[in-house]
């Protein structure tokens, strides 16, 4: 049978070891961010020459950022938006079935779902390259003299991080939450140490330090609030990883361990440069005494490799999701744990987001120019999710409009306030991120819209199931005594393959089943759902096959008892499978001809459906046939 759906349940989680576990997967990103956001935060301001006033500003806004946009956005609100435990953004989407059925303001809800799905897919692009040249930037301390070395070992760390994806991460998945919670103590324990040599300066809690930071460096606000937003970009990934826990143990994570440490430490690196200036450099490794230099460089790497592992596997996540919606192509999903049926490697991802990071490490060269690349993404992401959360609210119909209002407005405030800023990064890097994901939406909307042309295609030609059984056998047609299994995308209408066996070659079996494979909404349907037979004759019988869209997709053993049932021995069972080639105009006169030209190129890369449905390859007959869009 299927993987059992249950396995990475929150419940079944152990309690307390479950938020050391998060630590490791949810807020890798967000706990790395102290490397390089505080340090861009004062580059903006003023670099060597930024004032007292200035770095208590800087403190303030990264407090509130990650007090109104993660703590209550995300931790206190957006977490209890869950599809069957599942969160992210394509979550939000099945919430309120735009993928079902999207006109009117549903499309442009969609539409939402989709560029936020694209720009965070984008962001798994440049995620890796920040986190782990920051880190490795420690060299620059450590010893200057290899300084120069600094783009290699980031390259060779990133391409170690992809190399091992293959291995899956319940092998080293152990390590992750000490090390994290390492990590965690680390950035609180050095932050208090810098706040005790000036305690002064946690009076940047009040707020008015920031406001009062943007109103006297008006003309720089887009570049500080740019650079305060790279505190929280790691924001989105506790929505995304929300069906790993579950919304208690990523609340007691954030609220007890993650944030303290983040805010002690952020705190500690303005005291450091409060009492020595020159720590603007790199204020994170001028923050401990330099006899931790080296472990705290060795420390920070390891960190960034977890924070890139994180956002990978959230990216493959959010893949297979948009594959089981019908928003990319099929690509061969491979499960890498026995017991977590989220961890999944997705090679050809894999290796398009590897040679996708390296190159941007090799172009950018330092995370001072990256950080004018990173960010937009996110903010655009966090955008979308709010959005969506407040749509997913008001369709609940819990709250009075003006309430509603007042929910979407407080939240939309600070999103938009991230999200302009971050656009003035457009001319200075911030096209690539937009670029990636401009990409992606295209993959998604060709797929989508050459999906729905191929079906229009097939209701037009194919014949309606009823009346090809009430046509009966041809006369003179010959007979297999195998039973065959013809995989349809709806069971109304009859199988291509088999009209075409049938019509073309008069050839028959004994028995035919007309299995079709759906994508509920929910993550996992269970067992006793999964199977619905319908006997259409004595020859045709009719099988409906349910998974969820988190689970992996086995048709030969979840058909297996619904087959023994009918007297039909599995083993013994060939597959018969239908293989469009797609033919698109053959001038492009639109856009619509483009994506139609776009979808026959993935249609012709896209994974094969005998591997899709983890058919036997020795038992199975693919039938080719045209199609022209």
């Amino acid at each position: 049978m299927a993987r059992s759906s249950s396995s990475t349940s929150a419940k079944r989680v152990i309690p307390f070891t479950a938020e050391l576990a998060a630590l490791g997967v949810v807020f890798g990103d967000i706990g790395t961010s102290p490397l390089y956001a505080f340090k861009q935060g004062l580059l903006a301001v003023g670099g060597a020459s930024v004032t007292h006033d200035e770095v208590l500003g800087l403190l303030s806004l990264v407090t509130w950022a990650i007090i109104l946009s993660v703590t209550i956005k995300y931790v206190l609100l957006v977490l209890r938006a869950d599809n069957d435990g599942e969160g992210g953004i394509l979550a939000l989407v099945t919430l309120l079935d735009l993928h079902r059925s999207a006109n009117g303001g549903r499309l442009w809800l969609l539409i939402a779902g989709l560029v936020g799905a694209a720009m965070l897919i984008g962001d798994g692009v440049l995620t890796p390259a920040m986190s782990v040249l920051s880190a490795i930037e420690g060299l620059e301390v450590v010893a200057p003299a290899l300084d120069h070395w600094i783009v290699a070992v980031t390259v060779v760390v990133i391409v170690a991080v992809f190399v091992s994806q293959r291995a899956g991460t319940d092998r080293i998945g152990a390590f992750y939450g000490p090390i994290m919670l390492v990590w965690f103590l680390t950035l609180g324990g050095f932050g208090l140490y810098g706040i005790v040599q000036q305690p002064g300066v946690l009076v940047a809690v009040d707020p008015r330090y920031g406001i009062a930071l943007i109103a006297d460096h008006i003309w720089l606000a887009g570049a500080v609030l740019g650079a305060t937003f790279l505190a929280i970009t790691g924001g989105e990934a506790l929505y995304a990883d929300l069906g790993h826990f579950g919304r208690p143990v990523i609340t007691r994570a954030w609220l007890f361990i993650a944030m303290p440490a983040l805010l002690l430490n952020y705190y500690g690196q303005g005291a450091t440069v409060l009492v020595n200036p020159a720590a603007v450099r790199n204020p994170f490794y001028d923050l401990s005494p330099d006899i931790f230099d080296v472990p705290l460089l060795f420390l920070a790497a390891a960190a960034t490799v977890i924070a890139s592992q994180a956002i990978i596997t959230g990216v493959f996540s959010l893949a297979k999701q948009a594959i089981e919606l019908g928003y990319l192509p099929p690509m061969r999903i491979r499960y890498t744990s026995e017991h977590n049926d989220q961890h999944i490697y997705v090679g050809r991802l894999n290796w398009l987001l590897m040679l996708a990071c390296t190159a941007v490490v090799v172009s950018f060269g330092s995370s001072d120019r990256l950080a004018s690349a990173y960010g937009i993404a996110v903010a655009m992401a966090m955008i979308s999710t709010t959005i969506l959360f407040v749509a997913y609210v008001k369709r609940l119909n819990r709250l009075p409009v003006i309430a509603l209002v007042g929910l979407a407005a407080g939240l939309l405030v600070v999103d938009l306030s991230f999200a302009a800023a971050n656009l003035t990064k457009l001319h200075d890097g911030g096209w690539l991120p937009v670029a990636i994901a401009s990409l992606v939406l295209v993959v998604m909307v060709s797929w989508r819209r050459g999906l729905e042309g191929l079906g229009i295609q097939q209701k037009r030609f194919a014949e309606p199931l009823e009346e090809f059984i009430a046509r009966g056998k041809p006369a003179g047609s010959a007979t297999s005594p195998r039973t065959a299994i013809f995989l349809s995308r709806g069971g109304a209408l009859t199988p291509v393959a088999l009209g075409r066996l049938s019509d073309l070659l008069n050839v028959q079996f004994t028995k035919s089943v007309i299995a079709s494979v759906w994508i509920a909404s929910r993550p996992r349907v269970p067992v006793d759902e999964r199977v619905r037979v319908t006997v259409l004759d004595a020859g045709h019988v009719r099988v409906d096959v349910r998974f969820g869209y988190m689970q992996q997709i086995d048709v030969p053993s979840v058909l297996g008892p619904a087959l023994y049932s009918l007297g039909i021995d599995p083993d013994e069972a060939v597959y018969v499978i239908g293989h469009e080639r797609i033919m698109p105009p053959e001038e492009i006169l639109g856009i619509r001809d483009a994506l139609a030209h776009v979808f026959a190129f993935l249609a012709r890369n896209a994974e094969r459906s005998v591997d899709r449905f983890g058919l036997p390859r020795p038992r199975t007959i693919e039938i080719g046939y045209p199609v022209r869009l």
